[in-house]
């Protein structure tokens, strides 16, 4: 297995077999089904792919801004790695019929803001776009056509929005792993409490201690439910924040927000102790 894959399953403390699953559960995605099934590999083929970029060629979110620029929704200058990712992730959606984009859509629990990405990359053309009010308007319209009809009544361009839709949403799912690979959290014995809460507690030098929590993030809307329902996906998914407190009476504090699950609010809080601990942050 790759150098990047075994540093992101050692950052996450996670065995290989478990990855996939686990940077889906970072990044707020269902995790595809078991064995040998197609949407499964083609997970598998774009970690391989992200995999395979050398430590600091690239910086999380690269993958997704080239995904922007080759859509025409952005104009920068990318770094090759990310563009030759993106060009993994195209080919392997771009195998795809209708239906089976309809598969991988809906196993991915692709939302309703993702499928209006999709439709706005198609409408674009390739040429970069600048939030004009019509385009959006054209956008939802055809992201609403999309959602409305089944597979085999969708057009030329309501196919190209679903595929364009699912090239961000496998890019999010990279740069997850990007992400992970080259992150510095510091393992917290977490305990569980009331309503799912996650506590921890960590001691840093002479006398310093960190309490972690990690909970539901009341004052955030829910994750955005998908397009297409799946009884074996929850309706609804909260999302977490986490807190960082230290002193006698918890008087120096942080808090970060929204999260998209309890995995990655734990992740982010405890690469955040690792900050504080190297002095690079503080409360």
């Amino acid at each position: 297995m790759a150098g990047r894959l075994t540093r992101a399953c050692t950052n996450l403390r996670v065995p290989p077999a478990h990855l996939l699953d686990t940077l889906c559960a970072l990044v707020g995605r269902p995790a595809p089904p078991c064995g040998p099934h197609p949407v499964r590999r083609i997970h598998e083929q774009v970690l391989q792919a992200a995999g395979s970029v050398p430590p600091g060629a690239l910086e999380p979110g690269d993958v997704g801004a080239a995904t922007d620029v080759q859509a025409g929704l952005l104009n920068a200058d990318i770094p090759a790695p990310s563009d030759t990712a993106v060009l993994c992730i195209r080919r392997t959606v771009d195998d795809l019929g209708p239906a089976d984009l309809w598969k991988l859509a809906r196993a991915t629990a692709l939302t309703r803001d993702e499928l209006s990405y999709g439709a706005a990359a198609v409408l674009a053309n390739g040429d970069p776009v600048t939030g004009d009010p019509v385009g959006e308007l054209a956008a939802h319209t055809l992201a609403q056509e999309v959602a409305e009809r089944t597979p085999c009544h969708w057009g030329r361009d309501h196919t190209e929005a679903v595929r364009a839709a699912l090239y961000r949403s496998l890019a999010d799912l990279a740069d997850a792993l990007l992400e992970v690979s080259e992150s510095t959290p510091t393992p917290l014995d977490w305990t569980t409490h009331d309503h799912g809460r996650r506590y921890a507690t960590t001691a840093v030098g002479a006398g310093v201690t960190y309490d972690v929590l990690v909970r539901t993030d009341e004052n955030a809307p829910t994750v955005a439910a998908p397009v297409w329902d799946d009884p074996s996906l929850p309706a609804a998914r909260a999302a977490w924040q986490w807190r960082i407190t230290s002193g006698p009476t918890g008087c120096a504090s942080h808090s970060s927000a929204p999260f998209p699950s309890a995995l990655a609010a734990r992740h982010a809080a405890e690469c955040t102790i690792t900050a504080l601990t190297a002095g690079r942050c503080s409360l």
